[in-house]
């Protein structure tokens, strides 16, 4: 009898042991979980990339912006967390897919981003400047909104000697007519091949010195022609630069 008592009482000890070691276990893996959660945070990130002029209601409706789980460490102080307050406002500029959703990119649509053409501006140092040229100087009319293209000047002395030079290269077209990039691509999806907008109304992206280039060099007896440029990676990007430049 003394024995069965003795080993009932060393299982006790056992059982016992075993259990503070479950507990510890326990309360260990809960305080890890604890300090990992603590060291990620929800925040808003783009899904994709969302173009400059887009606003809060239309980038939550085309799943642009998601909810991630980051490191809290990466996470800017301006960071939103909340989606319902991206409801008025409106994105400030390009978003890369990826991107930090804050409250610089995402700003109060009060205070407004400019027109259709301001909104179509790809930096804040550059400006938009409209000439209008005929079909024979405008590539019969067939650039679109997006295009590339180089301009050149011709002048005449007192004598009538005509002179043609290069004005400027790559320049990007940022309208033809009231149509700019942004409104051809939401209008169509992107289509290759859609309808263009026939107009010899052509605006221009360029800096404010080069707006000034294209507006001296649009008056008098002085005749712009444009050159369209092929959408090679060499034409695709970049700002323009004056031909002396060159």
């Amino acid at each position: 009898m003394s024995n069965r008592r003795t080993l009932m009482a060393a299982a006790a000890i056992v059982l016992a042991a075993v259990a503070g070691i479950g507990v510890y276990m326990y309360a260990s893996n809960a305080d890890k979980r604890a300090e990992e959660s603590a060291s990620f945070v929800d925040a808003l990130v783009a899904n994709a990339d969302i173009a400059k002029g887009t606003t809060g209601a239309e980038a939550l409706q085309a799943g642009l912006v998601k909810v991630a789980r980051v490191a809290k460490g990466s996470v800017p102080a301006s960071i939103v967390v909340d989606k319902n307050t991206l409801m008025d406002r409106i994105a400030a500029s390009r978003i890369d897919n990826k991107q930090f959703i804050t409250e610089q990119t995402f700003v109060d649509s009060s205070t407004g981003l400019g027109g259709n053409f301001a909104s179509a501006i790809q930096t804040n140092d550059l400006v938009a400047v409209t000439v209008n040229v005929d079909a024979e100087r405008g590539v019969a009319n067939q650039i679109a909104p997006g295009d590339r293209v180089d301009i050149a000047t011709t002048t005449e002395d007192a004598d009538g000697n005509a002179t043609t030079d290069y004005l400027m290269r790559n320049v990007k077209v940022l309208a033809v007519g009231t149509s700019t990039v942004l409104q051809q691509n939401a209008a169509t999806g992107g289509a290759a091949g859609a309808p263009l907008e026939v107009s010899g109304l052509l605006t221009f992206e360029v800096t404010p010195d080069d707006a000034l280039r294209v507006i001296t060099a649009n008056n008098g007896s002085s005749r712009l022609y444009l050159v369209l440029l092929p959408p090679s990676p060499v034409s695709s990007g970049g700002t323009a630069t004056p031909a002396s430049s060159r």
